[in-house]
């Protein structure tokens, strides 16, 4: 049997993905990761600087990511944090981004974070990367804070600065990061272009000389790939393209090459690439988040029957296809769940929004990017003669604010924005009042004291509603706002009062046929009825809280198992602190289009047994079950027939898993965390019965908190 090493629930295993995440398709690196893995594992007991040290565009930072998520670092350090540093930085913002990774809390707001970082490495075994650290002053600036405690610690850094190296030395030496040979370059130069296909017969004399002119820079590589991907596949445009390399100098030729995938770009592209281009160096978009911040600002075309967030999809697949953007994570079916910017075309994407002056042409609509330039008295517009009326703002996302009274007078000049997305900022309790002339929000997303439906109910152009709040408010007001997408608000009760639920269920006027994500809602068993899930006919994901079975005058009556209790379209479907009926596991198994489901806090009346013999679950793909309270777990082989992903996780009282889950073919993962020593032993049993059936592709990942 094969050993599975028990690593910490922290870490993120390498599974087979659909995207190649940015480590994935590096070459020849994997001895440089061996090397410097092996410095960071070392037995050494006292605090030492690992040095990754190279010229621009040369996999330094793809490097450190390959080795940042590899298994056997994760398990090593208790805890790790990763930090963009680069040329112009804010000290007291990177420690909050290094706490916030440290402690798991992504809302921390504290005056010291310096202390607060200190106070949560003391003892812990750390790692800490400091990526594209550039000056001596940074480095003291940014090392004050870590402690030189005698238990393992290292802090890798990356940098093209040979003599900072010597600096920031404690015992290893800097690693020297080598170009890529000639042979290495073809290799990776047919990886991006071919994309597993093998090399045409008339390209394999001129293919290599144009990986040669690339001076072994993995970067300039990478760009050159995205360029001959859309050409036809002729010697004498190859040659072309490697003339042109030739003919420039190497930093000059990697930004030629950007402008030309640049200008290669349709029209609809180069904005959303340029939005990319305002995050902060080597930041981790996510893609859920990004694709809603696209839509919301007009830059996505409707393309024939297509929905807003499939085009979004394919647009930004479009650029990952070019190389101009990179997949950094990707969730366990292989989805996409983060993705980087590379850092050069980055640079390009500043260089040119600088140079029109923070504006562009979006559709028929002229924008301007809000910048740290402005004020709350802005009269920049009235340089270019521009009135108010025709200008509209785009509110990035990290656009930098230094505090609650900035903000507030600004909002009210630049009332056309579309995109709010303030969870980084606790707002006080003016922000309501703040927020009545921006009628123009088509995304908004904000963290709270106080949250009521009412207070954003005039914003009818409303697509996507995220909140986090100690005290939420609901009102029947919500259901007004038509063209709501994705409601994301941590916690909200559906609460009628006298004559509201009838009057609502019976109104043919409200309808959000544009709702497909809701959550997370509380709500009884009798009010999820079928007239209720009718307002919402394309609903695809809910997250659900059910609170109380209710006054449900045929809840003991057989009846209810072929009740409606769910949205007859759900993909994806969340249930939290829940008692879990057979009646509930009925309705479920009952939704066609169901793939996902999670379970968290779950618990059974009577017997703690999941009896699933005669269930079957016939679309579900992947299933998460979390502090999951049953004892045992009954299944047939045909309760779940098309599961890919099994994820459980602190489920306390499990004594095993189904050993049917053998009989499923379509199994890819089982990933048991923080569970007793039998599941994980049921995990592997189920392996080996996997591997008697001759199915390698199954894994199984045990990992302990």
């Amino acid at each position: 049997m094969e050993y599975v090493e028990r690593i910490p629930s922290s870490a993120e295993p390498p599974i087979v993905v659909s995207y190649p995440s940015v480590d994935k398709e590096l070459v020849g690196f994997d001895d440089h990761a061996r090397n410097i893995i092996k410095k960071l594992r070392g037995r050494g007991s006292d605090l030492d600087v690992i040095s990754i040290v190279g010229m621009a565009g040369i996999g330094k930072t793809a490097l450190a990511r390959k080795i940042y998520s590899d298994v056997s670092i994760i398990g090593h350090f208790d805890v790790r944090a990763w930090c963009s540093v680069g040329q112009t930085y804010n000290v007291r913002k990177l420690f909050l981004e290094i706490l916030k990774q440290i402690t798991g809390d992504w809302f921390v707001k504290v005056d010291n974070p310096y202390d607060k970082v200190r106070k949560n490495l003391f003892g812990k075994r750390y790692l800490i990367v400091l990526d594209d650290i550039c000056e001596y002053e940074a480095w003291d600036d940014l090392t004050r804070c870590f402690p030189s405690v005698e238990n393992g610690s290292r802090i890798m850094v990356t940098t093209r600065n040979v003599e900072l190296t010597q600096y920031m030395k404690k015992h290893s030496e800097p690693y020297l990061l080598p170009c890529l040979r000639d042979e290495e370059s073809w290799e990776l130069l047919q990886k991006k272009v071919f994309r597993g296909e093998s090399c045409p017969l008339e390209l394999r004399s001129v293919g290599p000389l144009v990986a040669k002119q690339c001076k072994g820079l993995p970067f300039l590589i990478i760009m050159i790939a995205g360029i001959l991907s859309r050409k036809e596949r002729e010697a004498s445009l190859w040659l072309e393209v490697a003339y042109d390399i030739g003919s420039h100098a190497l930093e000059e030729g990697s930004m030629k090459m950007i402008q030309t995938s640049y200008d290669l770009l349709p029209d609809y592209l180069k904005p959303c690439l340029l939005y990319m281009g305002l995050f902060p160096k080597g930041y981790e978009i996510r893609v859920s988040d990004l694709l809603k911040w696209w839509i919301a600002e007009e830059f996505v075309p409707n393309i024939g029957a297509l929905e807003l967030e499939e085009t979004s999809m394919s647009c930004l697949s479009d650029l990952v296809s070019r190389n101009m953007v990179a997949v950094s994570k990707t969730r366990v079916n292989g989805e996409m769940k983060c993705c980087i910017i590379l850092d050069p075309v980055r640079e390009f994407c500043l260089t040119k929004i600088k140079e029109e002056k923070f504006m562009q042409h979006v559709g028929k609509r002229l924008c301007m990017y809000i910048h740290d330039g402005m004020t709350s008295d802005f009269k920049e517009r009235e340089s270019f003669g521009i009135s108010q009326a025709s200008l509209a703002f785009i509110a990035h996302p990290k656009f930098s604010i230094s505090d609650n009274k900035n903000l507030f007078p600004l909002l009210n000049n630049l009332r056309l924005i579309r995109v709010l997305h303030l969870l980084n900022f606790y707002l006080d309790d003016s922000w309501a009042a703040a927020f009545q002339l921006l009628t123009h929000l088509r995304y908004l997303a904000i963290f709270v004291k106080v949250f009521h439906i009412k207070w954003v109910s005039h914003l009818v152009h409303l697509q996507t509603l995220g909140v986090r709040s100690s005290y939420i408010m609901i009102s029947p007001a919500i259901w007004k706002l038509e063209k709501l997408r994705h409601v994301d608000i941590n916690e909200f009760p559906i609460r009628w009062e006298d004559g509201e639920r009838v009057k609502f269920e019976e109104s043919t006027d409200i309808v959000l046929h544009n709702l497909k994500t809701l959550g997370t809602c509380s709500m009884s068993v009798a009010d999820m009825t079928p007239k209720f899930w009718n307002k919402f006919p394309n609903l695809e994901q809910l997250r659900l809280h059910i609170d109380e079975f209710g006054d449900v005058p045929y809840y003991s009556d057989s009846r209810l198992m072929t009740l409606e209790m769910f949205p007859s379209r759900l993909r994806n479907l969340s249930l939290s602190e829940t008692f879990l009926t057979d009646e509930i596991v009925s309705s479920i198994a009952k939704l066609q289009h169901l793939e996902t489901l999670k379970l968290s806090e779950i618990y059974f009346t009577g017997k703690k047994d999941w009896d699933l013999s005669d269930t079957t679950f016939e679309r579900l793909k992947f299933l998460k079950l979390h502090r999951v309270f049953m004892t045992e777990w009954i299944c047939s082989d045909e309760s779940f027939p098309l599961l890919e992903y099994l994820v459980i996780k602190s489920c306390s009282k499990l004594e095993e898993i189904p050993l049917s889950f053998a009989d499923v073919p379509t199994l890819r993962l089982i990933k048991v965390t923080d569970c007793s020593i039998s599941v994980g032993d049921s995990a592997l049993s189920i392996k080996q019965d996997m591997e008697d059936l001759c199915n390698e592709l199954f894994q199984v990942h045990i990992l302990d908190e």
